[in-house]
């Protein structure tokens, strides 16, 4: 029996709510070696007890197609995860916060120049970690601007630097021209609710660009040899993986449109089309329009 005082099991789909899932692979946290690679990836506040006798499960929708953990971190202690069992201070030395990478951001920047030319739009990042994309946004000129990230520390970190962030997507009235989000989806405890009401913030019209860990390959992971590691479905953390077929699901659902960048960069159309084709057959990242 799963630990309720840490952990919630889901057994229904996180995406359509499906009740019609299938048990892909289920061994213990120990078995797969979770603690030592905790031991590595967190710091030493993590209580690694919890995962004692608790099980690693992944489960498959045999509706819409998304991957998942079933045993997961409660509301209580995923917050925990991500404001006391993450280094913070160590994130922004690695991702080097005070010298962006522009090449990265600039194609990001022509890319919103592309389909929104002059006008001036009003964005929202869901998930804005240490906020790397959206002050490289700020950065380019663009100030309606505003985020949102769970992260208590996080927050604290993005309103020192002027960044309008909230905790939830409660905390919002007005729509977007923009909803930009970054490998953010995967941990969600309930994805297919949080996206639909960012499809909700969307003005008609409007792009839903988001970007999540490549799906496509996994279930070849899953054998006897499988142990923890920072990959599509982390422990506790990358808790959704989103295949071809549930992206698909999303559109069909929301009758969102493809953007094709092939067609809006018509002077690197070569590039793009070659981008585009990746991008499809591998599965991580999504242009679509309302």
């Amino acid at each position: 029996m799963i630990n309720k005082k840490y952990f919630k099991v889901r057994t229904k789909c996180p995406l359509c709510n499906s009740k019609k899932i299938k048990i892909l692979f289920m061994k213990k946290f120990n078995e797969i070696k979770t603690n030592l690679f905790f031991s590595k990836h967190l710091n030493k506040n993590f209580p690694m007890k919890i995962l004692d006798n608790n099980f690693y499960k992944i489960a498959e929708c045999q509706i819409c197609g998304i991957i998942f953990q079933s045993n997961i971190l409660n509301k209580k202690y995923n917050e925990k995860f991500y404001d006391e069992y993450i280094d913070h201070k160590s994130i922004i030395i690695n991702k080097n916060f005070h010298k962006l990478n522009e090449n990265f951001y600039n194609k990001e920047v022509k890319l919103l120049e592309k389909i929104y030319g002059n006008k001036k739009i009003n964005i929202l990042e869901f998930g804005a970690g240490m906020g790397s994309w959206v002050l490289a946004m700020k950065n380019a000129g663009y100030q309606n601007i505003s985020a949102v990230e769970i992260s208590k520390k996080r927050r604290q970190f993005l309103k020192k630097k002027n960044i309008n962030c909230k905790k939830s997507l409660s905390n919002f009235k007005n729509k977007f021209d923009l909803i930009y989000s970054d490998q953010t989806f995967e941990h969600l405890a309930d994805p297919g609710k949080v996206i639909k009401s960012l499809i909700g913030l969307l003005n008609k019209n409007g792009c839903f660009f988001f970007k999540v860990p490549p799906g496509r390959f996994f279930k070849r992971k899953l054998n006897e040899n499988y142990l923890a590691q920072k990959d599509e479905a982390t422990p506790l953390e990358h808790i959704n993986i989103f295949t071809k077929d549930s992206v698909q699901y999303l559109a069909n659902k929301y009758k969102l449109q493809k953007v094709n960048l092939f067609k809006i960069f018509e002077l690197n159309s070569f590039k793009y089309l070659i981008s585009d084709i990746y991008q499809n057959f591998v599965g991580k990242k999504y242009l679509y329009r309302k």
